[in-house]
């Protein structure tokens, strides 16, 4: 018995020993890495217009994308110091809660469920979700929607709306905003919901629609992060930035630049 103890202590302490000369593991700052790295890596969308799409000469452009380039500047002192990376919307948050962007900028509602995986910079734009119709049509208000075909963006905040508002519309959920575009001018349904600022996007290039005057919800946009420690400091500096756009004014000319 005695010998027995003397060996379970003997290989006690070879265990406790080896644990102990294991390196720790150490957290990779976000800021820091992509300092080192001499780049940004930063998810965006290409098909929301005028947020992120892709325009005639074939380049990433818009709000969101003019916004990632302020950010670039002040820590590279080059704009271009980014690689961008599109985002069709199903893959945004696992895109930054694994590491794969340092930030994302896509038209993401800040919500308490989305906080709970990722983390968000301050609001940078609000938009509100509407109803897009047919110029011809007889819908009014949410509430027509109901026996209505309606399209929305699934994984997105338009899709819980017409159920609280609408629960007898006959909803058809497309993965991709263009797809949603593309379904609803081939005549699949009679109203599309989405943010207003995305749909004004739409009837900027597409004639014979209109947008209700309804707003149903409050949608701020926020910049994406990783919801950990290591990010803290990249959160902080898009606060800065963003705070400094609207102080010096150049915030106020992108939304007049881009319409919103």
């Amino acid at each position: 018995m005695k010998k027995l103890l003397c060996l379970l202590f003997l290989i006690s302490t070879i265990l406790l020993t080896a644990c102990s000369l294991e390196p720790e593991e150490k957290s990779i700052d976000v800021l820091k890495a992509a300092q080192d790295r001499g780049k940004f890596i930063v998810g965006v969308s290409k098909e929301s217009k005028p947020f992120g799409f892709v325009n005639e000469n074939g380049d990433l452009d818009g709000f969101d994308i003019d916004i990632a380039k302020r950010i670039a500047k002040s820590v590279f002192g080059n704009e271009n110091a980014i690689e961008f990376v599109p985002t069709n919307g199903y893959d945004s948050i696992s895109m930054v809660s694994a590491g794969k962007v340092d930030f994302l900028i896509a038209t993401m509602t800040i919500t308490p469920q989305r906080q709970l995986t990722i983390n968000f910079s301050e609001p940078y734009y609000t938009a509100g979700q509407a109803i897009l119709v047919k110029e011809n049509s007889d819908i009014n208000t949410i509430k027509d929607l109901n026996k209505k075909k309606v399209i929305i963006k699934l994984n997105s905040t338009s899709e819980k709306t017409p159920k609280k508002y609408a629960p007898a519309a006959i909803l058809i959920g497309y993965k991709t905003r263009t797809q949603c575009y593309d379904a609803f001018k081939n005549g699949q349904a009679d109203a599309l919901i989405s943010d207003d600022a995305l749909l004004r996007g739409f009837t900027s290039e597409n004639k014979g629609y209109k947008i209700l005057s309804q707003r149903l919800t409050v949608e701020p946009y926020g910049i994406a992060v990783k919801n950990s420690q290591e990010a803290e400091a990249m959160k902080s500096q898009i606060n800065k930035v963003l705070q400094q756009m609207k102080a010096d004014g150049s915030y106020k000319e992108l939304v007049q630049k881009w319409n919103i």
